[in-house]
């Protein structure tokens, strides 16, 4: 069974109009490509800013115009955006990736570990199970969704991932990771922006080697503070390449500029583990163990 999965890199600005005009944008091209599964960056409609706490109302808008337009697209989306939800401890800021299925059903991942104080939001709580995420009609295979942080590291002092959690969970559906980020952008002349940049790449890489699960990521293109011009859509380098890679590498080769789409033809029929096994058998690779 194979299932075409995508990703938006796309600008993110601190006008949520400017938002969902390009989450708009994103959809009809999703469709037009036969899309399943779109997902969009972290903070793709609220922006990543303090910014929407004062404007909620026109969040949520603009949020139902993106969902009346997704149901009639055909496409599942997964969006990124901070949101208010009434839980039970009383009205809870969070910063999430909104699921949305062609069959109406929706369900949110919430980030775990925010940035404080930064963000202004809570994380998710801890014996909260990481939720799945169908990629079929039958629920059978599904996705887990995981926002920056969540897959590079706690802290630079704590180095726990959601990665960890996945260890000793019932996997045999699991056949996807999505991965939304907005990471800091750094000038090309600034020390950081190698090294930040290198240093989430290397961390995806190992931790599809470690978990043998796909991961579908995307990172906006604009720093924190775009203001819409579009002459400056392709000045900073992502701070995380977005795409699709597994055990293998990189299967998609998206420029690490400006707006971008994508998509990737996943087969979700067999297997992680065998596919790894496998691919170790046909290139006559001595094993290893990846749970050590």
């Amino acid at each position: 069974m194979t299932i075409r999965i995508a990703g938006a890199q796309i600008p993110v600005s601190v006008n949520i109009e400017i938002n969902k005009r390009e989450i708009l944008k994103a959809l009809i091209w999703a469709k037009e490509n036969e899309v399943n599964h779109l997902l969009t960056p972290e903070a793709a409609l609220s922006g990543y800013t303090p910014y929407w706490k004062d404007n909620l109302t026109e969040l949520y808008d603009a949020l139902s115009e993106i969902c009346e337009f997704q149901k009639n697209s055909g496409v599942c989306l997964h969006l990124g955006t901070y949101f208010q939800e009434n839980e039970m401890g009383g009205n809870i800021f969070r910063n999430q990736i909104r699921h949305y299925h062609t069959s109406g059903a929706s369900l949110s991942t919430n980030k775990t570990y925010v940035v404080k104080p930064d963000e202004g939001v809570i994380g998710r709580d801890e014996d909260e199970n990481l939720r799945g995420i169908p990629l079929s009609d039958d629920s059978h295979y599904f996705a887990v969704g995981m926002i920056c942080n969540d897959m590079y590291q706690k802290s630079m002092t704590d180095t726990s991932s959601i990665m960890h959690e996945l260890r000793g969970r019932d996997l045999d559906g699991l056949r996807l990771i999505m991965h939304a980020t907005n990471g800091r952008k750094f000038a090309d002349n600034d020390f950081r922006c190698e090294s930040y940049f290198n240093f989430h790449n290397s961390l995806m890489r190992m931790s599809s080697i470690y978990s043998k699960i796909p991961i579908l990521t995307v990172d906006s293109c604009t720093a924190w503070d775009w203001d819409g011009n579009e002459d400056t859509v392709d000045t900073y380098q992502t701070s995380s390449r977005s795409g699709v890679l597994d055990f293998t590498g990189w299967l998609t080769d998206v420029p690490e500029r400006g707006r971008q789409y994508f998509y990737h033809d996943l087969d979700i029929s067999e297997m992680p583990d065998n596919k790894m096994l496998k691919y170790i058998e046909d290139n006559n690779l001595p094993y290893w163990s990846t749970k050590s």
